[in-house]
């Protein structure tokens, strides 16, 4: 965001008329004054208990990059919230928060004080409040289950329903159903005299039906509450989250968030190992010798074809990085795949994944097994793989791309095995000799992984975009294949696998490999297409990466984002798009993010007498209703009209 010292500043004034956002270009002077307008600031107060519910909904705030305030209720030198802490002394009436979440209606270790300090606050300047988990009571506005109405207990995977209201309040950009998780325990209650259904469910059983989310109306002010558990990656609190922030706010408020999904497809034009049954190893790669059977993996010309009409077909472009060496390997000189590549070259976006896949770390050290970093002898220092080589890997794959007419940024790079950078076992630090190298080259974006390196960070001048891996192994073409695999990495040594799920990302109860095709459709598509919604649902520009053997064969990428593209579409109307970033623009928007994530503790702004006002040095996200603004002013996305602002100086939009 900059440096703030020696008083600069940016004023961006939005003016408010009758609840709409009106934007102007070239407004200049001051702020209008209106001495007995109450004053707003931007802000959101999380009053936390450390329980799931309350902190996902802090965590989608942050992901949104809304400004907040946390108090916590364990911290026995926390800030009583009092008049005093809830306030700002000004000229005129000042609230320091522009809306509450809260764990429950009544948090047991807030004082009934501090509760009624809140609870003036809200009525005073017309403040919402959100209460992550509540039960269904008379205080929270419904009546509580008996053997005749209302239900509780364990939902098992139902699917909710939006009301009408909900649609038009903040969720306007949904479809209406929100499938609820496995092992989700809910109290389905009974709407009282001033409550409004948000969301609606049925009993498992079919039996009874009610409400497990809504507003009630008490005492001049207006609280949501939710009677079902989830927690951060759950998916009704994934769907539910937009619109429990636009809902809070009033659908005004600093940060903004979108859609993105963007899909990697490594190695393409190299043959890849294969793994094999049973062997639980990959030929070629770590397979003991004589282990069959022998053979690679490698696209065919057909292969694009399918890939280009899917792409075609479900509106994703997926984005292709290629080893030049793959192709000039071929015996004869004529390579049919690079001629469909060519061919189709339109419906890919292209990346440089260097020439040959070359290993840019250190210098490799097979004598042992596993491998290690070779080292200088006697000395002992570490021996890494040469800048001018690294130079060459780029360049050469370049000058490929340039000869055969694929459109490629050649600032852009993914090394191989995301090589060179810190992050293998042996590397715990970058090849000394990337950064000058990329540089050298022009790189401005590189690939790093996300699952060992999820931030952002420079290497030179270079920026780092991390990846999501998506657990189809670069080994794997079949089902049978990709259940082996999947099935021996993720389960723990106790019930037969490898115990790599034990130390990384938790491991599944076992499940059987005889039938390959539908262990793939139960427990790999949905596992997968899981995280990956997740990401796309949590304001994520981070791609995702697969290899190309995904693409071969039974081509198991595409029913995995089939389940993804089907789950998300079902959830958002077309007024929630997905958005597919280039690697540049997913770099652009991490800084974006990162920079506004370390100024929302000092950045200002608020609203008084219907105007926004932020005060800062650098770019503001801003988001306002879909109805606000002129059609300068950022895009409509969901139900809001948003936008990135560059503000600097004394400058005003």
């Amino acid at each position: 965001m900059g440096d703030r010292r020696g008083g600069a500043r940016a004023l961006l004034v939005l003016a408010l008329v009758a609840g709409t956002v009106v934007v102007g270009p070239g407004m200049t002077g001051a702020a209008p004054a209106h001495a007995a307008s109450p004053r707003v600031e931007l802000r959101v107060l999380v009053v936390t208990d450390g329980q799931p519910e309350v902190e996902a909904i802090r965590g989608a705030l942050v992901a949104g990059g809304v400004p907040i305030d946390v108090v916590d209720l364990a911290d026995r030198e926390r800030p009583r919230l009092d008049d005093a802490a809830l306030t700002i002394p000004d000229d005129v009436p000042h609230a320091r928060y522009q809306g509450v979440v809260l764990p429950n209606e009544s948090p047991e270790d807030l004082a009934p004080g501090e509760l009624a300090a809140i609870h003036d606050l809200e009525r005073r300047f017309s403040l919402r409040q959100i209460n992550a988990l509540v039960a269904a009571l008379p205080a929270t506005g419904m009546a509580e289950p008996t053997e005749t109405a209302g239900w509780s207990g364990q939902v098992d995977g139902i699917t909710a329903q939006l009301t009408p209201e909900a649609r038009a309040d903040g969720f306007g950009d949904m479809r209406g159903p929100v499938p609820v998780d496995v092992d989700t325990w809910a109290e389905i209650g009974t709407p009282l005299p001033g409550y409004t259904p948000m969301l609606a469910a049925t009993s498992p059983d079919g039996t009874r039906s009610g409400v497990v989310a809504g507003v009630h109306a008490v005492g001049g002010r207006e609280e949501l509450g939710l009677t079902l558990t989830y927690e951060a990656r759950s998916t009704q609190f994934t769907a539910l989250a937009p619109g429990l922030v636009e809902w809070l706010t009033r659908g005004t408020h600093l940060g903004l968030r979108r859609s993105w999904l963007a899909v990697h497809i490594d190695d393409v034009l190299l043959p890849d190992a294969r793994w094999v049954v049973g062997a639980h190893c990959a030929f070629g790669a770590d397979c003991p010798p004589g282990t069959a059977p022998e053979s690679t993996i490698r696209m065919t010309a057909e292969d694009v074809e399918f890939a280009a009409a899917w792409s075609a077909r479900s509106g994703l472009r997926l984005d292709l990085a290629f080893n030049g060496a793959g192709s000039a390997a071929v015996p004869g000189g004529a390579d049919p795949l690079l001629d469909a590549l060519v061919a189709h070259k339109e419906s890919f976006g292209f990346l440089n994944h260097t020439w040959s896949h070359e290993y840019l770390g250190c210098v490799r050290d097979y004598s042992v097994t596993p491998w290690r970093c070779a080292t200088v002898p006697i000395l002992g220092w570490t021996r890494y793989v040469p800048g001018s080589e690294i130079e060459e890997q780029i360049e050469r794959n370049v000058r490929f791309a340039q000869l055969h007419g694929l459109p490629i940024e050649p600032d852009e790079l993914v090394t191989g095995e995301h090589s060179g950078l810190r992050g293998d076992e042996a590397m715990a630090d970058d090849n000394p000799r990337l950064a000058g190298a990329l540089d050298g080259q022009g790189v401005r974006t590189v690939a790093s992984d996300a699952s060992k390196e999820p931030g952002q960070r420079g290497i030179g001048d270079a920026l780092t975009v991390p990846r999501h891996p998506i657990d189809l192994d670069y080994d794997t073409a079949t089902f049978a294949e990709t259940v082996d695999q999947y099935a021996w990495t993720h389960t723990s040594r106790e019930d037969g696998g490898d115990g790599t799920c034990e130390a990384d990302r938790g491991c599944l109860a076992k499940f059987g490999t005889d039938d390959p095709v539908g262990a793939f459709a139960q427990v790999v598509v949905p596992g997968e297409g899981a995280k990956v919604l997740g990401h796309v649902l949590g304001n994520d520009p981070r791609p995702h990466y697969v290899h190309q053997p995904q693409l071969t064969e039974d081509r198991t990428l595409y029913p995995v984002l089939e389940k993804v593209l089907g789950d998300y579409r079902a959830l958002y109307t077309d007024a929630r798009p997905l958005l597919v970033p280039t690697m540049t623009q997913s770099r652009e928007e991490l800084t974006r993010q990162a920079d506004w994530a370390a100024a929302t503790s000092t950045v200002r702004g608020w609203v008084q007498d219907g105007a926004i006002t932020v005060v800062a040095e650098g770019t503001v996200p801003v988001t306002v209703p879909a109805t606000a603004g002129d059609s300068w002013f950022g895009d409509v996305y969901g139900t809001a009209r948003s936008a990135w602002v560059q503000v600097s100086g004394e400058q005003r939009l």
